[in-house]
């Protein structure tokens, strides 16, 4: 932990509170030895209180004003935990007057100017190489549901990149391909792997996964769809469906499940 980094952080204004807090967060991370902090999206998420693809809009912002330089890292064909370097902090006026420049090792060095985006290792003229390209898309294409259109699914990847980091993109695939199987869509209806990329579809809200039954309804509202389902939990707790849902007593009785 940096105290001269986390002072620094909640001294700033950034007029968005979502973002301070990612802001502080990574400069809770910060060491000042190595000159960059590495925490995780997910640890973020937890300090912001909030989504994964929302800290990831969140340093994003914090970029573009200056705030914060990220060097992404890789290991093997997976991504790893980022670099985070923080210009103010390493010799530059303010956000606004410093450029960081990301040489050959990933350190950052100042020159005049403005604040100027890391190149990554495996980017050449601020374009990822093809190698990289490959690897991300491998990742992301092993999650497609509706694996068509390879080529042209490969070309929107390489156009999305260029707002989006991999694991968003990653990210926004696992949600979209978890509600096409937990909603048993048809073939006919899933989006195309290069419609969904084109379309920006990473950023969608996609319906969550209702909460387990295994707690036999108590916390949530529960309609059975079977006699067993109904059967194998009020026969766990008959009193409570009794006193509490008459709601289900009564469509149990109608179905002829309950004979009381």
């Amino acid at each position: 932990m940096s105290i001269a980094a986390v002072s620094w952080a909640f001294k700033q204004k950034v007029n968005d509170p979502i973002a301070k807090l990612v802001l502080i967060g990574i400069a809770d991370k910060y060491n000042e030895e190595r000159g960059y902090a590495w925490p995780s999206v997910k640890w973020l998420a937890e300090v912001a209180d909030c989504t994964t693809r929302t800290v990831q809009s969140k340093i994003k912002l914090l970029e573009e004003v200056g705030m914060l330089v990220r060097v992404m890292q890789k290991n093997g064909k997976t991504n790893d935990t980022n670099h985070y370097h923080i210009p103010p902090l390493g010799g530059g006026e303010n956000p606004s007057g410093v450029n960081q420049l990301l040489q050959g090792g990933g350190e950052a060095v100042a020159s005049g100017g403005g604040v100027k985006q890391p190149v990554h290792p495996n980017y050449s003229n601020n374009y990822i190489n093809n190698k990289y390209i490959i690897d991300s898309f491998d990742l992301f294409w092993n999650v497609v549901p509706k694996k068509v259109g390879k080529k042209a699914a490969l070309k929107a990847f390489k156009n999305a990149l260029k707002d989006a980091e991999p694991d968003a993109i990653m990210a926004g695939m696992n949600a979209y391909a978890d509600k096409v199987t937990r909603e048993k869509v048809e073939p006919k209806f899933i989006c195309h792997p290069s419609t969904w990329l084109n379309e920006g579809r990473w950023d969608d809200e996609e319906t969550a996964a209702p909460a387990s039954t295994d707690n036999f309804g108590v916390s949530r509202r529960w309609t059975p769809a079977t006699q067993d389902e109904f059967l194998a939990k009020f026969n766990a707790m008959p009193d409570y469906y009794r006193m509490n849902r008459p709601d289900i007593i009564a469509q149990a009785k109608q179905n002829g499940w309950l004979n009381e």
